[in-house]
């Protein structure tokens, strides 16, 4: 045991000093203290028992290299081993991000759908940058994350054991999160990463863990053996349509139960397809971050303001009306903005999102007759096409009129995307549905 005292002084490699201001929490591998570097106050995580020198390299390369992406804490500064241990520092968590077990307890909600969908796209992107750079996490749990409730944005801690894709960092994950293969005993990897990236995404749509249903209800007492088989090798997903013999149990389940007909059909297709018996037993078929992120780009796009009760509701994007899950009343889906693969039904104060980093480009307001616009709340100019085929500018914080046949150039972050405006009338079926 190396715990540091109150203003004890630890060297870095870097040069500078750390001085100790006081603990700020602990886990099984350290503890983390708040300190101060040169005025500026970091985050120290002390190893309770050093790892070996082959942890220490690994952790000086990714210093070296430096974050994947601003979502991750990653380690900023090494200490000199002293003391008979060693640390490293990153920067500190701030106070209006709560780690994602509170929202697994319900002691913190997410303010809105919009900001799950958020902290969903953001962590997957995090994942996708870190499997890009090389690297595989190895010890992917609900420990790893603080969320901000009301933006849903996402810091990723416990960065030092990401190691490069192929070589073993000694921690074999956390229960209930690992793969399948790596509960078996294999070697985590990008594959068993993006098996835990799904359970996560799970838990933090459902609320409930992918594999604990009947089953796990009708364990008597959860040991290591068992924990094998209802994570491993007889895995079964809570809603598998091709074995129920693990459905969720009413009273205690209640959470899945009740947001899993709420929730779009695409994402339940997908987990369906995610968490089948061929993808357990195969890794190298799973998901990849960036077919993630467009499931759950169209999953936000289908995410609209009731135009009846002002709450959020889930619609059916391929419908020209669809009822509010909160109210029953139909909503109008008439008017939308159609790209090549995405169709965005257009009502008043909802925003678009025109590409994947969560900051939305657009919204649709009304003027006071009623008429539809699209206000640019992007820092690009858009180019307008009209059906005479005269071009106009939308600058930022400018209007755009929805009207029928437009056609759109976005330009965000360089990349440019294609969309128009489309006006469907209602059969007179679809209008005695209304």
């Amino acid at each position: 045991m190396a715990e540091l005292n109150k203003q004890s002084v630890v060297s870095l490699v870097s040069g500078k000093n750390a001085t100790i201001i006081k603990e700020i929490g602990r886990g099984g591998q350290g503890i983390v203290y708040l300190v101060e570097i040169d005025g500026e106050q970091k985050a120290l995580k002390w190893y309770l028992n050093a790892p070996d020198d082959k942890f220490y390299r690994n952790l000086e390369h990714n210093i070296i290299s430096g974050a994947p992406s601003d979502a991750f804490l990653w380690p900023e500064d090494l200490t000199e081993k002293q003391q008979g241990s060693y640390g490293y520092i990153m920067r500190l968590r701030p106070k209006n991000y709560y780690e994602f077990g509170n929202f697994l307890l319900a002691k913190v909600s997410f303010k809105s759908f919009s900001a799950m969908l958020s902290a969903a796209m953001k962590i997957c992107n995090g994942f996708m940058m870190l499997h890009r750079f090389g690297y595989s996490y190895q010890d992917l749990n609900d420990g790893n994350f603080f969320i901000d409730p009301n933006s849903g944005d996402v810091l990723i801690c416990d960065n030092d054991n990401v190691m490069p894709q192929g070589e073993k960092s000694g921690i074999m994950g956390k229960a209930r999160y690992m793969a399948p293969e790596i509960v078996a005993g294999g070697i985590p990897d990008k594959y068993s990463d993006r098996f835990s990236l799904s359970v996560i995404l799970f838990m933090l749509f459902y609320v409930n863990h992918p594999f604990e249903g009947a089953k796990v209800v009708a364990c008597p007492c959860m040991t290591e053996n068992y924990e094998k088989r209802f994570y491993g090798s007889e895995a079964v997903f809570i809603y598998d349509p091709n074995d129920t013999s693990n459905l969720p149990v009413r009273g205690i389940h209640q959470n899945v139960i009740r947001r899993w007909p709420v929730m779009p059909k695409l994402l339940r297709d997908t987990f369906i397809q995610e968490f089948n018996q061929e993808k357990l037993k195969n890794p190298n078929t799973r998901m990849i971050e960036q077919n993630w992120e467009k499931i759950i780009s169209q999953v936000r796009d289908s995410l609209i303001v009731c135009q009846h009760c002002g709450e959020e509701t889930f619609v059916d994007t391929s419908l020209l009306f669809s009822k509010c899950m909160n109210c029953s009343k139909d909503n109008d889906l008439t008017k939308k903005l159609v790209f090549t693969n995405r169709s965005l039904p257009l009502l008043n104060k909802c925003f678009i999102y025109i590409d994947n980093d969560n900051i939305p480009d657009g919204i649709v307001t009304v003027d006071n007759t009623g008429f539809l616009l699209i206000k640019n709340i992007s820092t690009e100019s858009w180019a307008v096409e009209t059906p005479s085929g005269k071009i106009k500018t939308v600058e930022p914080q400018n209007i755009l009129p929805v009207k029928d046949g437009l056609k759109i150039n976005f330009r965000i972050h360089n990349m440019q995307y294609k969309a128009c405006l489309l006006y469907t009338s209602p059969s007179p079926r679809d209008m005695r549905r209304s």
